[in-house]
């Protein structure tokens, strides 16, 4: 098989200039359980080595993360969005079909947008 890209993702930051904010969005609302934590900085790891990191930017402005989504497997798609839109996640897709299965996407209150799939994790 051809390798498609000569390296492979590690992680994904998310920079955000209200950090409490930011966090709690992540662990009360999406339910990610924090892997590491120091000030001003998470790291949200699965068993698989996959990542996303969280920090502090006082630099940055809001509306953050234009153009770009960050997709996640969850086993039960139609179960998480319920959960994440009773936690008043703001839906910017609502569960859909795509050809790789139904997917939905939020906006974090930063305003990136993260997008979820049915699938194993």
């Amino acid at each position: 098989m051809t390798q498609s890209l000569p390296t492979n993702l590690s992680f994904v930051t998310l920079h955000t200039p209200d950090y409490p904010r930011a966090k709690a969005f992540l662990v009360d609302v999406l339910r990610f359980t924090p892997t590491e934590e120091r000030p001003g900085a998470n790291a949200f790891v699965s068993e698989n080595g996959a990542g996303l990191a969280l920090r502090e930017n006082l630099d940055v402005q809001s509306p953050l993360g234009q153009g770009v989504t960050i997709f996640f497997t969850v086993p039960d798609l139609q179960t998480y969005y319920a959960q994440v839109v009773e936690g008043g996640a703001q839906i910017v897709e609502p569960i859909h079909d795509m050809p790789f299965g139904a997917t939905f996407t939020l906006a974090t209150p930063d305003g990136h947008w993260l997008g979820f799939w049915q699938g194993e994790t």
